[in-house]
């Protein structure tokens, strides 16, 4: 498994992982719905299970299903204006401009 990721990103994680001990301290990466431009990747804190992938980056472990990597290939997870952006490290933007949600 391959997380594209940074410091600043890891840093914010660590601290939800101080303000959520009695949670879980990983990172799974799921997908959180379908839409028009294929699925979309959340973030939650869940325990690793046998059948994930994991990588270990900075102290932080991000796990994920083996079929959905095996789906979705490397993953870019960053932390942004108070939120994270976790896409496929080969996705384009899409810039369509025909809805005002992009």
């Amino acid at each position: 498994m391959y997380i594209n990721t940074n410091e600043e990103t890891t840093n914010e994680i660590k601290k939800i992982f101080e303000s959520q001990s009695d949670k879980p301290q990983n990172v799974r990466i799921f997908i959180a719905g379908i839409g028009w431009g294929g699925p979309s990747l959340g973030l939650g804190l869940d325990e690793k299970k046998a059948e994930d992938v994991y990588e270990e980056i900075n102290g932080v472990t991000f796990v994920m299903a083996k079929d959905i990597y095996d789906q979705m290939g490397e993953i870019t997870v960053e932390y942004k204006l108070n939120g994270y952006s976790v896409i496929p490290t080969d996705q384009d933007p899409v810039d369509c401009g025909s809805c005002s949600s992009c």
